[in-house]
């Protein structure tokens, strides 16, 4: 279990890292911000290409397109390496060919349907988001005079899905069973079996925390102190990463897509 939660987030983080270059699109960083964000997802996809091409359990469509995908990473982060941004729209091609990948690996390693596919790529896009608007106020810290807009992007994107993951959780939890010793059971009873209540600590450090936690990051930027409010990010990926791992459990073990 610990190697499929590992593959799985570890695949979906670099596959949807690159989207990050789209909060600042209008206005790109510059000082070679974009060689860590670049850099960051190859050596991930590298690590992922290693783990799938030499494995008989994958397909091989599912190799051709990791490898792919690699191939087009590398090929982006070398061309703007040396430049100041990258192109958001050709790091897009790349991120749907790694999508692709990660959704039949998933496929193959879970046997789920599109429910799963879509809770992955939410939490991933959480996952992301939270470490990027991390790393962002990091790079306040490094250099000064940068607007504080950049930082109010990310935390409002990294708001909006935590919130859209709350309503799909909302309507997951009260629509679905899950098969319990057999028997298909309502999750919301579910929940308050000794088996099911990890869940609610995966609700509380994966939505309710960041939800609260970010609230404080915007006011603390209203006040532009970015130093503080990094603080805050760190708290808040620490908390986004134990409750992917709490709902990573779930659906490995109960195919249970929150």
């Amino acid at each position: 279990m610990l190697s499929s939660i590992s593959l799985l987030t570890t695949f979906i983080f670099a596959a949807l890292y690159p989207l990050c270059f789209w909060i600042s699109a209008h206005d790109p960083l510059k000082n070679n911000f974009h060689r860590f964000h670049l850099g960051l997802p190859c050596i991930l996809a590298g690590i992922i290409a290693v783990f799938i091409l030499p494995s008989t359990e994958f397909t091989i469509s599912i190799k051709i397109l990791t490898g792919a995908w690699l191939g087009l990473l590398l090929i982006i982060t070398a061309y703007y390496w040396s430049k100041e941004t990258p192109n958001p729209i050709l790091i897009t091609v790349a991120v749907l060919a790694g999508l692709t990948a990660f959704i039949q690996t998933q496929n193959i390693i879970l046997k789920t349907g599109w429910e799963a596919a879509f809770a992955s790529i939410l939490a991933g896009g959480i996952f992301v988001a939270s470490m990027f608007a991390m790393n962002l106020g990091h790079w306040y810290l490094n250099v000064h005079g940068l607007p504080v807009s950049h930082l109010f992007r990310a935390t409002y994107v990294f708001w909006a899905l935590v919130a859209i993951r709350f309503l799909w959780d909302i309507y997951y939890i009260l629509t679905t069973n899950v098969l319990y010793r057999g028997e298909p059971f309502p999750l919301a009873q579910f929940i308050q079996k000794t088996d099911g209540i990890l869940i609610l600590l995966g609700i509380f450090f994966g939505i309710l925390f960041p939800l609260g936690g970010n609230y404080f990051v915007k006011e603390t930027l209203k006040l532009k102190n970015t130093q503080s409010a990094t603080g805050i990010l760190y708290v808040i990926l620490v908390a986004v990463i134990l409750g992917d791992l709490a709902f990573k459990y779930y659906l490995i073990k109960f195919g249970i897509a929150l």
